[in-house]
Parts: C-alpha cells; structure tokens; sequence
C-alpha cells in the first residue's frame, strides 16, 4: 500500500535512527511558504503539492559540503537538498541538453525539473514540473553512468514510499563506516515492483 510523503519521511527517519545513522541529525526545519514562492521563481517553474508536502516537512539537510555523503544520504550518497542548493544545482547543470537527452528514445523533457536528491559526481532525481506533458510530477533520473536518463518513478509520493518500503524490508543498512548502504538488486525489484507502467522497468 502506497504511503503518503508524511508517512514515508517518518518511516525512513525512524529506521535510520535504529540503524544509527548520522543523516536524521541535521534535517532542517521546515521551509516556509515564503522561500518556496521565491524558489519557483527563481526556476521559472511551479511546485507541485507533492514538493510542497515534502518541503513542508524538512528543508532538506544541512550539507556542510565536508561531511561525507555516506553518512547524510536519504539514500546511498544521494543527499535531499535544501531548497537552496536546488537552486545552485539547477543553474548549474540545466542547460546542458546532453546530461538529459534519452538518446534511445530521442526524447529530452523541458527545463522545468527540480532537482532534489543528488550524489555530487553528476547523479540526480528530479521531479518533472513540466505541466500539461505525459510525464508531469514524474521522477526523472539523470547519470553519469553511460545509461539513457528515464523516468524512474511515477511521483515523489511513489519514490518515497518505494525508499519506505526498502528500509521496512531490510533493503539498506550501514556498512562498517557507518555509511549507508543497500541491496542494489532488492530495492530494484520493488521499484519494478511500484512502477510497472514505466518502460525502464519492463
């Protein structure tokens, strides 16, 4: 059963803290209503309420751009950014069409993409704003891995909750750093699992 983003977040904090992870400890506040106007435009773009529950509950974290990614991730070195460094994110790295094109579907979605889950070497989730398109608050993923960037995931809600699911069934765990790790090919499955429409997963 699909969880909301509330009850995702709580679902991933609460394991986390069992595991005795570092990332729960430098969540920040919730962002105000103010710095989400000011974000969207800045990005020339729009908040779905999907962005907006889940910047409701957390501003993302705290990233000193010291503290190894291993141990502040919501997922293996993927970091939840603070409104703020999703902006520099995005002004960064939007208008280099390559990093978005699927070239094996000759497709590259528009400019309006949030970018709010990313590993500083280049790999990113980013939530479609794109209104009126067929892949609308979907979750694009772009990489530096040689694959084709696709749509992961068919919203945040689902993505969430897929991590949610992954933390409840044992998928991640710490490694003997103490920086988070996971069984790759589990939570694959439950991500086909949750998104069997999308192409990537068939």
């Amino acid at each position: 059963m699909m969880k909301t983003i509330a009850e995702s977040i709580q679902v991933i904090i609460e394991k986390q803290n069992e595991l005795g992870y570092y990332m729960p400890k430098i969540i920040n506040q919730p962002a105000t209503d103010i710095q989400i106007k000011e974000t969207e435009d800045k990005l020339g773009l729009k908040f779905n309420e999907e962005l907006r529950e889940l910047y409701a509950i957390a501003n993302g974290v705290a990233n000193d751009n010291i503290t190894f990614s291993g141990l502040i991730g919501l997922i293996p070195i993927h970091v939840f950014m603070s409104l703020d460094d999703a902006i520099v994110y995005y002004n960064i790295g939007i208008d280099d069409t390559d990093y978005f094109e699927n070239w094996e579907n000759k497709f590259t979605p528009q400019k309006r993409l949030f970018p709010f889950l990313e590993d500083g070497a280049g790999n990113c989730y980013w939530v479609d704003l794109n209104p009126g398109t067929a892949n609308e608050n979907q979750i694009y993923w772009t990489n530096t891995f040689g694959e084709a960037p696709n749509y992961l995931y068919e919203s945040l809600t689902n993505f969430l909750s897929t991590i949610a699911e992954g933390y409840e069934t044992g998928v991640f765990m710490l490694d003997e750093e103490n920086y988070l790790d996971m069984d790759y090919d589990r939570f694959d499955a439950i991500s086909a699992k949750n998104n069997p429409y999308l192409d990537y997963w068939k």
